[in-house]
C-alpha cells in the first residue's frame, strides 16, 4: 500500500537527478558491459516491494538500450526456483540463478503521493544500481529526486477565465507545458523509469 501525504506544501521543483525538460546525457558504465540484464522483483523501500507499479514501463526501455531483459515478474519465478533468498548478495549465485550478466535493482528511499482520482502531486528520492554478476562490482548508478504538483503545469492564473480577447493575451508555451502531466502514479513511475534508463549507454553494436 502507497504512503500517501496530506501536506500540500509540495512544489514542482525537481531536484538532482531529475529537471523536467533538461537533455539527459548517458552516465558512465564501469567494465564491460553485460548482454542480458535482469530486472530484480523486489524494490527497497517499497510498499509492497513486488508492485508491479514500480516497474512500469522499465524493462521496455531497458530494452531499448540493446540489451537483452529478463523482466521481473520472470525474474521472481526463476528465484523460486532456485530456492535463492531475495536478499542474497552472492552476485555469482544470483547471476547463475537468473542467467543474467546483471542485476538492476530499484531503491524507493522516499516516495509519498496525494491521490485525489487523479494524481494531484508526489515526491521520491530513486535511486537504480546496475550490478555486475560476473565479478565485476557495480557498473553503473542513477539517482533521481523530485517533486512535482499537478497545479504548478497551469502557466495562467487559475482564478480568472481565459480570454482571447485579453490585452494582453494570456502566455502560454509554445509546444505546450514543459512540466510534464501525470493522470496517475503509474504515469510518474513510467516516466521516472525512462528518465532513468535513459542515463544507461546503450549496448555497443546495439
Amino acid at each position: 500500500m502507497l504512503r500517501l501525504s496530506l501536506s500540500s506544501a509540495l512544489f514542482c521543483a525537481a531536484l538532482g537527478g531529475c529537471s523536467f525538460g533538461e537533455q539527459l546525457e548517458p552516465l558512465p558504465l564501469i567494465g564491460d558491459a553485460p548482454h542480458t540484464i535482469a530486472i530484480w522483483p523486489f524494490v527497497a523501500g517499497g510498499q509492497p516491494p513486488d508492485d508491479q507499479l514500480w516497474f512500469t514501463g522499465l524493462a521496455y526501455q531497458l530494452g531499448r538500450r540493446g540489451y537483452r531483459v529478463i523482466a521481473p515478474g520472470i525474474t521472481r519465478e526463476l528465484l523460486l526456483a532456485s530456492d535463492l533468498p531475495a536478499s542474497s548478495d552472492d552476485a555469482a549465485t544470483v547471476g547463475r540463478a537468473l542467467m543474467a550478466d546483471a542485476v538492476l535493482y530499484l531503491e524507493l528511499r522516499e516516495f509519498d503521493a496525494r491521490t485525489s482520482g487523479s494524481l494531484q502531486q508526489a515526491s521520491w528520492d530513486i535511486a537504480w544500481r546496475l550490478v555486475s554478476t560476473r565479478g565485476q562490482g557495480q557498473q553503473w548508478t542513477y539517482g533521481s529526486h523530485g517533486r512535482w504538483r499537478q497545479g504548478d503545469r497551469d502557466p495562467i492564473d487559475a482564478t480568472r477565465r481565459f480570454d482571447e480577447m485579453a490585452t494582453p493575451r494570456p502566455i502560454v508555451p509554445i509546444g505546450g507545458h514543459r512540466v510534464p502531466g501525470f493522470r496517475d502514479l503509474s504515469d510518474l513511475l513510467a516516466y521516472l523509469n525512462r528518465g532513468a534508463m535513459e542515463r544507461l549507454p546503450e549496448r555497443p553494436g546495439s
